[in-house]
């Protein structure tokens, strides 16, 4: 599986497979890695013994490779460099008791390569940079065989730093125990930073986890679960970077789902992409992404901007019998002053949708017209353990409950911050207790025994 490298609003973005292998998302070239150990050459795309792991919930993706004495690690993340489009930082470090060789290897097809002291160009643009150049480097596919030699695996590689060639080009630095070296990468045009000027990886996943922090908070009682929210989480947010790869439909699922998690300006900024590019295409998805985010904010001024290309989505929906959500558009255009074409809506007599409910977010809340169910899909596996919400968007406000157990009954506590105007719904907890209600914003109380 390969696994993202992308930033947050910054434009370019890359992938890592399962072994290290970094390609950017044009998919003109890719970045291999080497180790150049005391027996032979160990190529991490061919070892059996590679394995993968993220941290930082994937802000920064983890490859080791065994080799005698220890491990070789490649560590790959994702920023913006400078603040302009998203650039990678490769690095490989030495976990072994014995000093080894480290090997790049910059593959594109049919182009030509240059190396010089300061990076790596591929057809003219500069996609690797370093502030250490290495020992050995080559270009070619006959050079390359030389300096991934038994001389070059043993550091005394003697081939300059000066050349072109096609297809392919090697870059090998010695590398002592605990040493480690790293490259800047290019996921965009424009030339790299090299790594001195970007932020560590210790930076980049405290910045992500400050990210993610920004939407509802989430515990549940298993932290495999726990760890997929925060990665999910991290791929949406990092797939606004990379909006012009996606068509509409996708675009609209991506707003709804930050939506729903909260990251209300992040979703705004993906329905500015959508309003932008007027077409027929994905009405029932435009016109769901738009009434979801209005519901979830109340943002008046977001209805406002967004009204023209919602007015243009109803046409089109209403064109081809699209089945739309028609409470939440219509609330929509009230909002934003269009009263007339609310009653025009009614009259179109389109077929009627019910707002997506689906994924993580359909197991802790359920909105409806007058009521909100808490935890309607709660698992059974979740018995007994600690489960909670902070700050989870409704179409009546903001939502916090959490699910403590006194033996084999759960006790609910929740606070509702019911928006301005809105009518307060009636709470209930079917899968808990289907006999409970409450009409107060917040409060707590003892659910019967669990069954």
């Amino acid at each position: 599986m390969n696994r993202p490298l992308d930033v947050l609003g910054a434009p370019g973005w890359g992938e890592v497979d399962a072994r290290g292998l970094v390609q950017p998302g044009t998919g003109a070239w890719t970045l291999d890695w080497w180790v150049g150990a005391s027996d032979r050459w160990h190529r991490a795309s061919q070892e059996a013994a590679v394995r993968q792991s993220e941290v930082g919930a994937g802000a920064v993706v983890e490859t080791r490779m065994k080799v005698p004495d220890g491990d070789a690690v490649q560590r790959v993340w994702a920023v913006a460099g400078g603040g302009g489009p998203a650039v990678a930082v490769v690095e490989v470090g030495n976990e072994a008791a014995t000093a080894f060789a480290a090997a790049l290897v910059v593959e594109a097809p049919g182009a030509v390569l240059a190396v010089d002291q300061t990076g790596v160009a591929v057809g003219g643009q500069p996609v690797l940079a370093w502030d250490r150049p290495p020992a050995a480097a080559a270009v070619g596919r006959d050079a390359v065989e030389a300096v991934l030699s038994v001389e070059a695996r043993a550091g005394g590689g003697v081939l300059g730093l000066e050349g072109k060639g096609r297809d392919v080009a090697a870059l090998v630095w010695p590398l002592p125990h605990t040493a480690r070296l790293a490259v800047g990468v290019s996921l965009s045009r424009g030339a790299p930073p090299t790594p001195s000027d970007l932020p560590d990886a210790d930076a980049v996943v405290r910045g992500w986890q400050a990210h993610l922090d920004r939407g509802a908070r989430i515990e549940v009682p298993d932290e495999g679960l726990a760890r997929r929210i925060d990665r999910n989480r991290r791929r949406w947010l990092g797939r606004t970077g990379r909006m012009e790869t996606a068509d509409v439909g996708e675009l609209c699922g991506l707003s709804v789902r930050l939506d729903h998690h909260g990251y209300h300006e992040d979703a705004a900024m993906v329905l500015d992409e959508v309003a932008a590019r007027w077409s027929a295409e994905a009405p029932a998805e435009r016109l769901t992404a738009f009434a979801v985010h209005h519901d979830l904010t109340g943002d008046e001024q977001a209805a406002v901007r967004f009204v023209e290309a919602v007015a243009e989505a109803v046409e089109a929906a209403a064109r081809i019998g699209a089945e739309v959500p028609l409470g939440p558009v219509e609330r929509l255009l009230i909002a934003a002053g269009q009263d007339r074409a609310a009653e025009d809506l009614r009259r179109l007599d389109l077929s009627p949708a019910e707002p997506p409910s689906e994924g993580l977010r359909a197991e802790l809340v359920a909105d409806h017209e007058d009521e909100l169910l808490l935890a309607p899909g709660f698992r059974p596996v979740w018995q007994g353990g600690p489960l909670a919400v902070y700050g989870l968007p409704t179409r009546f406000g903001s939502l916090s409950y959490a699910v403590r157990w006194h033996g084999a009954r759960p006790a609910l506590l929740w606070e509702l911050d019911c928006r301005s105007g809105q009518q307060p719904p009636t709470l209930r907890v079917p899968a808990l207790d289907e006999s409970w209600s409450s009409d107060e914003p917040t409060g707590e109380t003892l659910l019967a025994a669990s069954r």
